[in-house]
Formats: structure tokens, C-alpha cells, sequence
């Protein structure tokens, strides 16, 4: 049993640098000197390669070797590509891997860190994460009443961001490297948010001043959306919320207005008054999404898909494309000197591993929100079930048009969030056990 406990322990402290590292990589990498500066841009990999060494030496219950069993499934996919990418640069099968294998090792972390009977652990996993979202967007209150010139709204290179301001506003990056790391912090925060507000976990609520502190982390978020200047925060939030809502109102609609009902109406009255109060925090998002600049979003989003008809079937390497990716391959930094650039996740997939990688990694994502799905339908008890739906939400919308490729942070969040899924259907699992 101590050996258990003594596991748990470790994995926890593993996800809990991972999430620390996640926030505060961006602000240290501006703090620190270049040498130091790369060594913190790789911690988050040394630490899911600490983790998977971890699970390589750890007795695994059946509930991670299930989980487990997922990622030995995705490597034996990968295998052919892998294979291939040894006769390009064998350089890339470590890249390449890392980027599209290593990270699904923080979903096992999950199950291990968080057992059945661990269901309070899980709770302060999710308080955790609230209270790392304070100073991060209390840091992106901050840029906006600094100069363009002060340190904290330069890029990690120290060049100058004007050229991404809106409105007179700079898109804020707060603690993170640049604002679209801070923009997958926050969506992936709200998924965990409402997690936790519909959690079934009894004398976790016990004081009067819960419901303030849940309202005050909700404003935090959508302020902090609304302050990047960008759709990907406050659609994506937005998204959560509604699907998440959808699936609950699919089981239970009485019970989410009822659990819904009070914070959603002290949310009407204080959201307007922030508007009025602060509006440069809006500024921004309001001026990039107004006038001309949605126009062409149609093509923009079919764009990617032109790849298809010049791809080949395995692709021309394995994280090429990637950031960092010439500094360790030669055929990399010959491929990236000629210009040759792909900017989305899916024009990035088929780039570097062809039809065949296009089939293996959405398929296996499809897989993931299918086995997700059936997840929430086994959960029996209402507020666990509720707490699921958000979770499955966030991995439904990562899963289908998410970045995982291209970056590493929404990677991560995906499978923590795939996990913490896995860990709550065992909590209700276990909770009937006790009743029996």
C-alpha cells in the first residue's frame, strides 16, 4: 500500500512541474540567458521523459496498463513512419517521436497519480490549476498598462510585438512565450474549471465563500480571453462551456440549470460592469473581430487541405517543421534554409508523414474521442458525469482541429485531460464499490 501511495506521489509531482514549467516557461526563458533560456524550452520534454521512465519502472495497476495499452497501440501505428524516417535522418525518429508519441505518457501519469480512491488528490489538481491561472492573468493585466518597450512584452528573443497589437492593444502573452500559449492555457483551464465546479467530492464545498471564489476564477478566464485579443481563447472557452452543457442537458437539463442557475446570473450582472470599468481589456478582441478581419476565414480553413493533392504517402520527415528542428538535423536545416514553412497542424502532418501519417494520427485522435465518449456514457453518478462532459468537450475540440502536432503545451493539456477522463470514471466505479 506504501508503494502505491509512494507512486502516486511521485507521478503527481511529475504533473504538477509539468503544468508549473507550462506557465511560467515563457517569463523565465525572458529572465534567463540564451544558453539557459533552451534548457527551460526542453524541461516540459525532459519531464515527460522522467515520466515515462517512471512508468517503465512502476507495477501498474490494470487501469493504467489499459491506458497503456493505447500508447503501445499508437507506437506500433507510428512503426512503418518511424522505420522510414531512419533512412532520412535518424535524428528525426527521436524528434519526430517525441512530438507525436512522448506526450501520451502524461495520461498514464494521470492514472497512476490519481487512483480510485484518490478522488480529493484529483480536487486539489484542479484548485491547483485555478490558482495558477491568477498570476497568469494578473501578468497579462499587467503588459497592458506597461510600454511596448518594457521587457515583459518583448518576445523571448527580446524583438519588439507591436507589430501584433490591435486597437492600440498588445496581444498579451503573460507568463507564457507568445499570446497563443496563453490562449491553450486558458481553455484548457476552463475544461478543468468546470470540472471541477460539477465534481461529486463530499466537505470539498463547506464554506459560503466557494461560490465567490469559483465566480471570481470564471471572470478571471473570460477577462484573460477577451485580453488576449485573439478567437482561440474566448471561442474556445465558449466552445467547452456549450458542449460540455450539451452533453449534460443530453442526461440530466433540470440539473444543469439548477447547479447553473445563481453563478450564471451573478455572471450577467458583474460582466457588463468589467466591460464598462476596463474596457482595454477588450479593446483588442474587439477589434480583430469586426470589420474586414474575419474576412477570408472560408479559405483559410480549406487552405491546409490543397496539401493532399501533392503529398506522398510517407511524408519528407518527422518534425521537420517543428521550431528547434534545424538546430539537431542536418536534413532539417537544409529543408527549412530553402523556405519551405507548413503553419497549421494539419498541412504539417501531411508534409511530414504523408497519407500514411494523415490516416494513423487523425484516426487515432478519432479513436481517443470515441473511447472518450464511451467514457462519459458509463458514468453513472450525475455530478461526475457532469464533471466528464467537460473534460470530453476540450479533448473533442482539441482532437479535431487542436494543434497536438505543432504544439507541445496543447499536447499535453489533451492528455491530461484524457486521463483525468479516465480517472473520474474510476472514481464513480469505486464510490459503488463502498455502497455494495
Amino acid at each position: 500500500m506504501n508503494s502505491k501511495i509512494d507512486q502516486a506521489a511521485k507521478a503527481r509531482k511529475l504533473i504538477y512541474a509539468l503544468l508549473i514549467t507550462l506557465v511560467f516557461e515563457g517569463i523565465l526563458r525572458k529572465l534567463a540567458p540564451s544558453a539557459l533560456s533552451i534548457i527551460i524550452f526542453f524541461l516540459k520534454d525532459v519531464l515527460s521523459l522522467l515520466g515515462l521512465y517512471f512508468i517503465l519502472n512502476t507495477k501498474l495497476s490494470e487501469t493504467t496498463q489499459n491506458t497503456a495499452r493505447l500508447f503501445k497501440i499508437l507506437i506500433i501505428l507510428m512503426y512503418p513512419l518511424l522505420l522510414y524516417n531512419l533512412f532520412i535522418d535518424p535524428i528525426l525518429i527521436v524528434w519526430g517521436g517525441k512530438l507525436y508519441l512522448l506526450y501520451f505518457v502524461v495520461a498514464i501519469l494521470m492514472t497512476i497519480a490519481y487512483p480510485p480512491e484518490y478522488e480529493k488528490r484529483f480536487a486539489s489538481l484542479s484548485i491547483f490549476l485555478n490558482i495558477l491561472i491568477v498570476p497568469a492573468v494578473l501578468t497579462g493585466f499587467l503588459q497592458l498598462n506597461l510600454p511596448p518597450t518594457h521587457w515583459l512584452n518583448r518576445s523571448v528573443g527580446g524583438a519588439s510585438l507591436e507589430g501584433f497589437s490591435s486597437a492600440g492593444q498588445l496581444r498579451i502573452s503573460s507568463t507564457f512565450s507568445f499570446t497563443g500559449q496563453y490562449s491553450f492555457f486558458l481553455v484548457f483551464a476552463s475544461a478543468l474549471f468546470f470540472a471541477l465546479f460539477f465534481l461529486n467530492i463530499k466537505k470539498l464545498k463547506t464554506t459560503g465563500y466557494y461560490l465567490l471564489i469559483q465566480i471570481g476564477i470564471v471572470l478571471l478566464i473570460l477577462m484573460g480571453g477577451f485580453s488576449t485579443g485573439g478567437r482561440t481563447a474566448v471561442l474556445g472557452i465558449f466552445a467547452i462551456l456549450g458542449i460540455g452543457l450539451f452533453f449534460i442537458g443530453l442526461r440530466n437539463p433540470f440539473f444543469a440549470v439548477k447547479k447553473l442557475m445563481l453563478p450564471l446570473l451573478l455572471f450577467l450582472f458583474v460582466f457588463p460592469l468589467i466591460q464598462i470599468w476596463k474596457p482595454e481589456y477588450f479593446a483588442a478582441y474587439t477589434e480583430r473581430s469586426s470589420g474586414t478581419k474575419n474576412s477570408g476565414v472560408f479559405t483559410r480553413v480549406l487552405e491546409p487541405f490543397s496539401a493532399l493533392t501533392n503529398s506522398s504517402m510517407l511524408g519528407n520527415g518527422l518534425g521537420v517543421m517543428t521550431n528547434g528542428s534545424d538546430k539537431v538535423s542536418k536534413y532539417a536545416a537544409s529543408i527549412r534554409s530553402t523556405g519551405i514553412w507548413t503553419e497549421n497542424d494539419f498541412s504539417t502532418i501531411i508534409w511530414e508523414g504523408g497519407y500514411y501519417l494523415v490516416f494513423v494520427w487523425y484516426g487515432f485522435r478519432l479513436f481517443v474521442i470515441s473511447y472518450s465518449y464511451r467514457i462519459l456514457r458509463s458514468i453513472k453518478d450525475t455530478n461526475n458525469y457532469s464533471a466528464a462532459a467537460f473534460l470530453l468537450a476540450y479533448i473533442i475540440v482539441q482532437g479535431l482541429i487542436g494543434t497536438l502536432t505543432i504544439q507541445p503545451p496543447i499536447a499535453i493539456y489533451f492528455w491530461i485531460c484524457f486521463g483525468a477522463l479516465i480517472c473520474i470514471q474510476k472514481f464513480g466505479e469505486y464510490d459503488q464499490r463502498k455502497l455494495i
